[in-house]
């Protein structure tokens, strides 16, 4: 039995919408510029009887949208551009096998919500029922699957149809598999990422009975401080990333211009709790271990998880400084939730495609609202100004409820 031999995969395409801006690049102009887009939610995302925080997502005006559902229209909008970013047309994935791994931490919540409201209206007047007033055309809006399929249908696709849900690492699971497919030899091309689209008045609800929301009371912009002192909690926001994997001989053929290679990634799984996690980091810290086995340069940045949460942040940061000793302040560390939001599902493919542009840019982006470093999360940490530097290596971490942990290692593509 022959072994296959280890492909190179590179970055060609990302396409981003966020609640910076409706695509990639005035995505990234306010990611660096450090600003912040969190703000009072107003109904109907929130209707409780006191104030919170979020960041919905700026969605494109298009005059040719096909569906109710933000979260189908936000991975249609991400592939649509990542596809242009890589310089890929119809003709040109005709003659390639493309594969969509596209997750969602959750089905169309906002679809979910307008089918509820409609059937409570129909129960109460009865003289509705049998008109289009319940919505069951939209009903298939409600799989987490369907984002994945309307990608699918937009490129004519006839390769495998993955749709990863991993919680908050939801994205990141998604780039992963979608290089498993690539280095298989399944695909030339795999469009990876996720969407998440979860300001709905239950969800919200339900993450402030969990205690994980920030309690901030006085300015929204400031509520989620990741790895700072007075964090609190996070501030749940909306967006989506897609991203084109490709096999390197694919990109370098058709004359395509390289963001970054993909150097590898694992999942693991930390068994502690559904919602905590390992105090001692003992998952974490095997992560952070095999993705050094990966790749044996020091990264040069790592984006972190950092949700602003008391465990979480010291947890991902303590687990750091064990594996990587006194070589710890050798790299820099941010987190992007201080001025977007916890992206849920969609974090891990949005902040890993920022991580790409850094490496692009050679910037490394500050975490947002982080004053005063707590004394459990010292680390070589960006801190509210964008920091020019010089990164080969950069890393990806995120962590998710249930105990999803995934990591990856980007490179500057050298030749």
């Amino acid at each position: 039995m022959s072994t296959r031999e280890p492909c190179r995969i590179v970055v060609t395409g990302i396409g981003l919408c966020t609640p910076f801006g409706p695509d990639r690049e005035s995505s990234w102009r306010e990611i660096v510029a450090g600003h912040s887009r969190t703000r009072w939610l107003n109904a109907p995302h929130w209707t409780g009887d006191s104030f919170m925080a979020g960041a919905p997502v700026w969605l494109p005006d298009h005059n040719h949208r096909r569906h109710r559902e933000p979260l189908v229209d936000l991975a249609l909008t991400t592939a649509a551009e990542s596809l242009d970013h890589a310089g890929l047309d119809s003709a040109t994935l005709a003659e390639m096998d493309v594969g969509i791994v596209f997750g969602t931490s959750k089905g169309g919540l906002h679809t979910f919500s307008r089918l509820f409201e409609n059937q409570r209206a129909v129960g109460s007047h009865p003289s509705l029922s049998g008109r289009d007033t319940d919505g069951t055309a939209d009903w298939l809006d409600v799989f987490p699957n369907q984002p994945a399929v309307a990608i699918s249908r937009l490129i004519g696709g006839s390769g495998p149809v993955l749709c990863p849900i991993a919680a908050c690492a939801t994205g990141l699971a998604a780039c992963l598999r979608g290089a498993e497919l690539i280095q298989s030899g399944g695909c030339d091309i795999v469009l990876a990422g996720s969407s998440d689209a979860s300001l709905q008045p239950a969800l919200l609800g339900s993450f402030r009975r969990l205690g994980v929301v920030s309690r901030e009371s006085e300015d929204p912009a400031t509520a989620c401080r990741p790895f700072d002192r007075r964090r609190s909690g996070f501030v749940v926001g909306e967006g989506a990333a897609c991203l084109v994997l490709e096999r390197l001989d694919s990109a370098l053929q058709r004359g395509a211009k390289i963001e970054a290679e993909w150097l590898g990634g694992r999942m693991l799984t930390d068994p502690f709790g559904l919602t905590q996690l390992d105090p001692e980091g003992q998952s974490l810290k095997r992560l952070l271990s095999d993705l050094r086995t990966l790749d044996s340069a020091t990264p040069d940045y790592i984006n972190l998880h950092g949700t602003g949460t008391l465990a979480n942040d010291s947890v991902e940061c303590q687990a750091i400084r064990t594996v990587f000793g006194s070589a710890t302040d050798d790299f820099t560390c941010s987190s992007l939730k201080g001025g977007m939001g916890h992206l849920l599902g969609a974090a891990g493919s949005v902040e890993l495609a920022a991580t790409v542009l850094a490496i692009r840019d050679q910037v490394a982006p500050p975490t947002v609202n982080l004053t005063e470093i707590d004394a459990d999360c010292t680390l070589n940490h960006v801190a509210g100004i964008a920091r020019p530097q010089q990164i080969d290596r950069a890393w990806k971490l995120s962590l998710g409820f249930g105990g999803h942990l995934a990591g990856a290692c980007l490179g500057r593509f050298d030749r």
